[in-house]
């Protein structure tokens, strides 16, 4: 994982490089639901935009489609990845294996600051979900993915888990449903806390199990919406 990853798990330097800026700000887009699927990312308009080299530009963009964030092709310059409906499936097949890993390994040993941790974690998702701020819930909801991998100890696991996170949004937003299931979802995070501090391995991965497959169950074909240009998008 890149030094300056704006999810890497780790401390970066204190002044990013020119790429650097650029990845960052793009992945952020597209985490924040601002860049969605199948919108084009020209050099010559971010070189302007970011008052960097095109070298560095194109080193940001090859990051950003090595980890499946974006799409790159001759002669037709880089594209935000759309997710078909098979990658969304081996995408969620590839979460439940890893993540299944990751509670296994924190529920065999419950940390109690672990679980405290958790505990907040979730307080704050059904606070935002409840106040209303349904685009800081789903940060916290993907959040919470991440935290279980930040604490289990293993940082291969943490890493594998932080790439296939990073899809999400995409998936969300090219295949997602508009109905909400803001509630079974935070039920779905308590009960996993619940099972890990219980120290209940089978149980944390069948809710694993039971969360993600409702999540697929969810996925349709929708077409993501368009209109803005890119600085728009960027800058929102």
């Amino acid at each position: 994982m890149h030094a300056n990853d704006s999810s890497s798990i780790g401390v970066s330097r204190a002044r990013p490089t020119a790429d650097e800026r650029v990845y960052a700000a793009i992945h952020a887009a597209v985490q924040e639901h601002r860049l969605g699927p199948g919108v084009k990312l020209k050099e010559a308009e971010l070189t302007e935009l970011f008052q960097v080299s095109r070298t560095s530009v194109r080193t940001a963009l090859q990051r950003l489609a090595h980890k499946g964030i974006l799409q790159l092709a001759p002669n037709r310059g880089a594209t935000v990845a759309k997710p078909s409906a098979e990658d969304c499936r081996q995408i969620l097949e590839a979460r439940l294996a890893i993540e299944g890993m990751v509670v296994e390994v924190l529920a065999r040993s419950p940390v109690p600051a672990t679980v405290k941790a958790m505990r907040a974690h979730v307080r704050a998702q059904e606070r935002a979900f409840k106040s209303g701020d349904v685009k800081e819930g789903y940060r916290l909801a993907i959040a919470f993915h991440r935290l279980l991998a930040e604490h289990c100890g293993n940082r291969i696991l943490a890493q594998l888990l932080d790439d296939l996170l990073s899809r999400m949004p995409l998936i969300l937003l090219a295949h997602g449903t508009r109905r909400s299931k803001d509630d079974a979802m935070h039920g779905d995070h308590v009960d996993l806390v619940e099972a890990i501090a219980a120290g209940e391995v089978a149980r944390g991965r069948r809710i694993l199990a039971l969360h993600l497959q409702a999540l697929q169950d969810e996925l349709d074909l929708a077409e993501p919406a368009a209109g803005e240009t890119l600085k728009q998008m960027l800058r929102r």
